[in-house]
């Protein structure tokens, strides 16, 4: 499967580290643990970029990353166990301790989650410390993205 990553450009070194999502936590996960956060589409990416972004950083400079895991290495979260609250903000300790369990297992290098956003479409986080992951970021392509300036509205 595809994944999507869009990510400032002066921060490329450290896209696949998870240093971020240590650092200050996710919906999927606490801080301390590192994580990778990435959409199954373009556009997903991209509307989970905006969410959190203000209007003048829309003008920075963004890349776009792909990188491919076979199925193999994707579990699906079944949201049909999730409470009805999952998708509160900010994120409850349920979601990050459903994370940071699949993180500490290293079951795979990547667990699908439905997107808050779009519920119907998905995220996935990936394992930085998982031993495959290496052999997938061969398959990494970046080009350079740019925000449409119609997004920063009036």
């Amino acid at each position: 499967m595809r994944f999507y990553r869009i990510i400032k450009t002066k921060h490329i070194s450290s896209a696949w580290s998870g240093f971020g999502a240590e650092q200050y936590g996710g919906r999927w996960n606490h801080p301390g643990y590192a994580a990778i956060y990435v959409a199954s589409s373009l556009s997903l990416a991209m509307l989970e970029m905006l969410v959190h972004l203000q209007k003048s950083q829309l003008m920075d400079s963004y890349s776009m990353l792909t990188i491919d895991v076979p199925d193999e290495q994707i579990i699906e979260l079944d949201s049909s166990s999730l409470s009805r609250h999952w998708q509160n903000y900010p994120a409850p300790d349920e979601t990050m301790d459903i994370g940071d369990s699949w993180l500490e297992s290293y079951s795979s290098v990547a667990l699908l989650v439905p997107s808050v956003i779009v519920p119907a479409e998905y995220n996935a986080i990936l394992n930085p410390h998982h031993h495959e992951l290496i052999a997938y970021l061969e398959s990494v392509e970046q080009r350079p993205l740019k925000f449409d300036q119609r997004l920063r509205g009036n």
